[in-house]
């Protein structure tokens, strides 16, 4: 959270000229509740909730016929059945930044949004312990690029990672 999976997501979506899909908004438009009302259910319940968003993108027919950029939600690619699924679809892109970079990003309103950090006493410990738990997870299979810098910065460096020309 607050590597720019979102906002990267979308510029490289334009700069390329292919669909964006924020899984977040696809489970509040499906299950009709927000993020945050999910994971009030508790974190297994929101991670369900996430899957069958997830196994139902991937299921669609035009899904397949389409060259699509997917930002998932942190903790998506913790499990491996999603990340498996996600695998097969093409290259599976880590945004990775320093806790420290990440804690900045998520003040005020952009903290509440995300249940993982809105109670911590300390965001940048948070974390960095959510980076320890999932990092095995995170880098298994992705191409790692810098989220470091601005959201064209970052985009520049995907798509110089991926080999892609707008």
């Amino acid at each position: 959270m607050g590597s720019g999976k979102s906002a990267v997501g979308r510029s490289l979506a334009g700069t390329l000229g292919v669909t964006f899909v924020d899984l977040d908004m696809r489970i509040e438009r499906m299950f009709g509740v927000t993020v945050e009302q999910a994971f009030g259910r508790g974190e297994g319940a929101f991670r369900d909730l996430e899957a069958e968003a997830l196994r139902s993108l991937l299921a669609e027919p035009a899904f397949g016929a389409r060259r699509s950029i997917v930002a998932t939600g942190g903790g998506t690619v913790v499990d491996a059945d999603n990340r498996a699924r996600i695998d097969a679809c093409g290259p599976r892109v880590l945004l990775r930044a320093e806790p420290e970079t990440l804690a900045a990003r998520l003040v005020g309103a952009q903290a509440q949004r995300r249940p993982l950090v809105a109670a911590a006493a300390d965001p940048t410990q948070r974390l960095r312990a959510l980076w320890r738990s999932r990092r095995e997870a995170y880098e298994s299979g992705a191409v790692v690029v810098s989220a470091e810098g601005s959201v064209d910065q970052v985009a520049g460096r995907v798509l110089e990672a991926l080999d892609l020309r707008p």
